[in-house]
């Protein structure tokens, strides 16, 4: 298998990547209408795992009821047939993305009349933001002047296809200006979340990050370090988080699939300094926990062979 060899899943199916097609009339190219996940399979002393696969599961089905998807598989044929797809892909390392979307050949805007509903999952090869480093990725941030979609006008609960041109536009202009990534504010002016990442903040010995309220997506990462903190007898607040307080912290990080836990070492013009002391300490446990190296907090860990 090649290095960029994808193995998919579509309705119940295993294809190869060349017989992978849709029609160009789907509704999902045109109009956003789909919902999906990313999901890290990691190599552990056991074997490849899937990490908090059962979480991203359930949000999947919960966002595809909120768009009024009606799913042919309940949560643990899902399960099933993602630690098929993954097994019969014979990755240790993969990113999965499963997707519910509605298909259908029309330019309708309603797509729940007409448009039938199908399911991929598709299995890429990933092994972290940097690959082939052993090195944690830095991030040099920038308060976006895009606002966050409120929740109102699209619910920030939920992990759609068509809620992401709002962070595409605003990561492409924090990249444009020599930045990796983009902290984008709500309409209130509070701190929401990056392109596609939750915030923690460091002040004074606790960890703070903001709620949903914040018109941010409950990221799995997200809830998986605050449980780590928790039980480590770190302090953890969850409130709004202001532009104040970011400018004003001791250490900042995001938190993603992807990303995992990435400390971040500048803020427009404010320097950060390097990775601080318990920035390090909860990327280093996790980092430990999703390899299958120390134990977690709870059964987080779905084994595929």
């Amino acid at each position: 298998m090649t290095r960029t060899a994808t193995t998919v899943w579509l309705d119940g199916t295993l294809l190869d990547d060349d017989r992978m097609q849709l029609h160009a009339l789907t509704h999902a190219l045109h109009y956003g209408s789909s919902v999906f996940e990313g999901i890290r399979v990691y190599p552990t002393p056991r074997g490849p795992a899937v990490f908090r696969l059962r979480e991203h599961v359930d949000r999947l089905i919960a966002g595809a009821a909120t768009y009024g998807m009606e799913l042919a598989w309940d949560a643990d044929a899902l399960i099933e047939a993602i630690v098929a797809t993954v097994r019969s892909s014979g990755r240790e390392a993969a990113y999965v993305r499963p997707l519910a979307f509605f298909g259908g050949e029309t330019v309708r805007l309603n797509p729940g009349r007409e448009c039938p509903v199908h399911v991929m999952i598709a299995v890429l090869p990933f092994e972290g933001l940097i690959p082939g480093s052993t090195e944690a990725p830095r991030f040099r941030a920038t308060l976006s002047p895009f606002m966050k979609t409120p929740s109102r006008a699209l619910p920030s609960t939920v992990k759609a296809g068509g809620h992401y041109t709002n962070s595409i536009r605003a990561l492409a202009e924090a990249q444009a200006r020599g930045f990796d990534e983009t902290i984008l504010r709500n309409e209130r002016g509070e701190i929401a979340e990056g392109s596609g990442e939750n915030v923690f903040i460091v002040q004074g010995g606790e960890l703070i990050t903001n709620d949903v309220d914040a018109d941010i997506l409950l990221g799995i990462t997200r809830a998986s370090v605050l449980a780590i903190a928790r039980e480590a007898g770190i302090t953890t607040r969850i409130r709004p988080i202001t532009t104040a307080d970011l400018a004003g912290s001791d250490e900042a990080f995001f938190t993603g699939t992807a990303a995992e836990v990435v400390p971040i070492v500048q803020i427009d013009e404010r320097e950060m300094g390097d990775e601080g002391p318990l920035t390090r300490r909860l990327r280093t446990t996790y980092t430990e926990i999703v390899r299958g190296s120390r134990p977690a907090p709870g059964p987080w860990l779905t084994q595929v062979s």
